[in-house]
Formats: C-alpha cells, sequence, structure tokens
C-alpha cells in the first residue's frame, strides 16, 4: 500500500472518531432526591340512623288525631289524605376542602294502579335538626344527623273511578350526598 492511500486511510479512520465523538460534550451535573411524601384520601357516606332509617308512615297530621301511624294491611286512603314520613341519617363527611350537597327523591315512581292520583314529594332536609335550604354541606357537619320529610298526598281533586279499591308502591327513598369542589 503505498504512502498516499495510507494517509487517506488514516485521515477517513480520524474523520470517523471525530465525528463519533462531535456529540459527546461534556457539561456539569447534579441530581438529588426529595421526599416524595405520602397522602390519604377522606370518605363520604351516608347510612341510616336505626334499621331503614325512616320512622314508619303516619296519617294526616292535620286531622283530629294528628299522626296516625299508617298500617296498609287495615287501613285505606280517599283524596285528601297526606302520608308523612320522616328519614335519618348520619352524615360521614371526612377530608380537608369537603364540600358537598345533599338530595333526597324517591328512586322511583309509585307504581300500580293508584300511583296515578299520587304525589310523592321530599322537603325538610336537616343537619342536626337545622333546615339545609340549599343542601350544601361541609366537613364541619361530620357526624351530624341528616334528616328528610317524604309525603306522599292522594290528590284531593280525585273524581275517578278507577282510584277506587286500588293500591300502590312506593319502593323507596334515594338520599343522596355529591362531594364537590368548586
Amino acid at each position: 500500500m503505498n504512502k498516499a492511500t495510507k494517509g487517506a486511510l488514516a485521515a477517513g479512520t480520524a474523520a470517523v472518531l471525530l465525528t463519533g465523538g462531535a456529540g459527546t460534550l461534556a457539561y456539569w451535573s447534579d441530581d438529588a432526591t426529595a421526599d416524595g411524601g405520602s397522602f390519604a384520601s377522606g370518605h363520604l357516606a351516608i347510612t341510616p340512623v336505626t334499621g331503614t332509617g325512616c320512622t314508619g308512615w303516619t296519617l294526616d297530621s292535620g286531622e283530629a288525631a294528628p299522626g296516625v301511624p299508617y298500617n296498609p294491611a287495615t287501613m285505606t286512603l280517599v283524596p285528601g289524605d297526606v302520608l308523612t314520613q320522616n328519614c335519618e341519617f348520619t352524615l360521614d363527611a371526612e377530608g380537608e376542602h369537603m364540600r358537598g350537597t345533599v338530595s333526597a327523591t324517591p328512586a322511583t315512581t309509585p307504581t300500580g294502579a293508584l300511583a296515578p292520583y299520587l304525589t310523592v314529594a321530599t322537603a325538610g332536609l336537616t343537619l342536626n335538626g337545622v333546615p339545609v335550604t340549599d343542601g350544601a354541606f361541609t366537613e364541619t357537619n361530620d357526624g351530624q344527623v341528616l334528616g328528610v320529610n317524604v309525603t306522599v298526598t292522594f290528590n284531593p281533586a280525585t273524581t275517578d273511578p278507577a282510584s277506587m279499591d286500588v293500591a300502590a308502591a312506593l319502593e323507596s327513598i334515594t338520599v343522596t350526598a355529591e362531594q364537590i369542589h368548586a
């Protein structure tokens, strides 16, 4: 191999080596770690105070014998009758910045032939006996009793004969506590 070829080969090899090394330029660097910490979440739950959480239905608080316990096996309704039931739940709301709303609605509409003549309403939301007009609660309400009043009204203007000697069923009332973060 002649000198010119050896020189060209050496120059090519040097160029390849320099090109490969041209991308590696070192700078000072360092790193450290910081403690990531641990985190825990709160919770939101409502539980019936006793048994089903409800007192049982009473009939017509405005009648001469107010608040008579209603027994569907032995009592029947007439147009204008109002059944009332109070339900209580313990609000378990833990967490910083816990805010939420509570509401109560029938889980289903009444079923049965009498159902079209009934109106179901929920009202009277309370926390520890204090009215909750906007349904709002915070973590300060943790452990308090959430109360709701449920009424079923037999439409007083009912004149339809199809409303006689028939029945209806109200499956359940849904009480909901929902966390919000505004």
